[in-house]
């Protein structure tokens, strides 16, 4: 058995070894392994990973291990977009219904996954629009829309050079033309200056007022253009609070509605050869203002644990991201802790 030896040439002796239910093979070639539960499953991914990198160079394919426990979480999530939808249904707009309908298609393939991969069921086209940041999970989010037959307008607030520098700009709309799709920028409110003046003085947080005046911008801009849906690329709201009618605008997570992960939007990048925006934690003034002080600090780590309590991130995937902020944060304030 490959597990066994690897674990045995690793020198991973304890546990138990573990009890392989299903293998799943997908038309690209990648590798499903089901395990009994979370614990199984760590058995086959080993400390930092190891033992699943090697099982994936052994093999010859991208290697995907599930815990039984894991799934059926995430099937109950699927449950309930499937019943947040069916709650909207008599309160949304005609265009609205027509773009719940296409997701629940989407939302059911899920259901089956990984055993089956999604078919990609192609469905009538819809108005709607992307909130596009150019990261991995508003490219997936755009990338699956794509894949179902939808053209839907990627949108981005155009926020300034303390947030996104014209680099990063030209990066997000070239993903854009990229992914064949029609890509506009949206002006911010006039808020969004106050906020990097607060965030440089550390009087707060920037990514909850960021986040608000973004929507805001994005809400007053879909208004004027008569458009009723927005699809975002966030994880967290899953379930029933993965699709919110904010008076006449239908928003959905699509990712979140998916029950998806971090891997799985960024794998989907991938198999698109779309390469996201990446290289950092969060944008431009949070990297700046970032600091050993908790009210700076803590608010960014309690996201990355958040994700992680939700499987959204992997451990490692977690670990990653608090490096990322811890370091840049003592480089730019060696004051003492609040």
């Amino acid at each position: 058995m490959i597990l066994r030896d690897i674990r045995t040439s690793l020198g991973y002796e304890r546990g138990v070894m573990p009890v392989v239910e299903a293998v799943f093979t997908h038309s690209d070639n990648s590798l499903h392994v089901i395990l009994p539960d979370r614990a199984e499953k760590s058995m086959c991914l080993g400390p930092g990973g190891r033992v699943a990198a090697e099982f994936t160079k052994r093999v010859g394919k991208h290697t995907t291990f599930y815990g039984l426990d894991e799934l059926e979480v995430r099937r109950q999530r699927l449950r309930l977009t499937l019943r947040r939808f069916d709650e909207l249904e008599a309160s949304v707009s005609e265009n609205q219904r027509r773009v719940l309908v296409a997701l629940r298609s989407r939302v059911e393939e899920e259901m089956e996954y990984p055993e089956r991969e999604p078919k990609r069921t192609q469905t009538p086209p819809c108005d709607m629009t992307v909130a596009f940041s150019g990261g991995a999970d508003s490219c997936a989010a755009s990338l699956i829309l794509r894949g179902m037959g939808q053209s839907p307008v990627l949108m981005t607030v155009r926020l300034g050079e303390e947030f996104l520098n014209r680099r990063d700009l030209e990066i997000i709309h070239h993903l854009g033309k990229e992914m064949g799709l029609v890509h506009e920028f949206v002006e911010p409110l006039p808020d969004h200056r106050t906020i990097a003046e607060q965030a440089k003085r550390g009087d707060l947080h920037p990514c909850g007022s960021c986040h608000d005046s973004m929507y805001r911008s994005l809400y007053r801009h879909i208004n004027e253009s008569e458009h009723d849906v927005i699809i975002t690329g966030e994880l967290l709201p899953t379930g029933r609070q993965s699709a919110v009618l904010d008076r006449d605008l239908l928003v959905v997570h699509l990712p979140a509605a998916l029950a998806m992960s971090k891997f799985r939007t960024s794998r989907i990048c991938q198999q698109a050869s779309v390469t996201p925006l990446t290289g950092r934690y969060g944008c431009r003034l949070l990297a700046e203002t970032l600091s050993p002080r908790w009210n700076m600090l803590g608010p960014s780590i309690f996201r990355v644990l958040r994700e992680l309590e939700a499987g959204v991130l992997t451990t490692g995937q977690a670990l990653e991201q608090i490096k990322r902020l811890v370091k840049p944060a003592l480089q730019t304030d060696s004051s003492p802790h609040d």
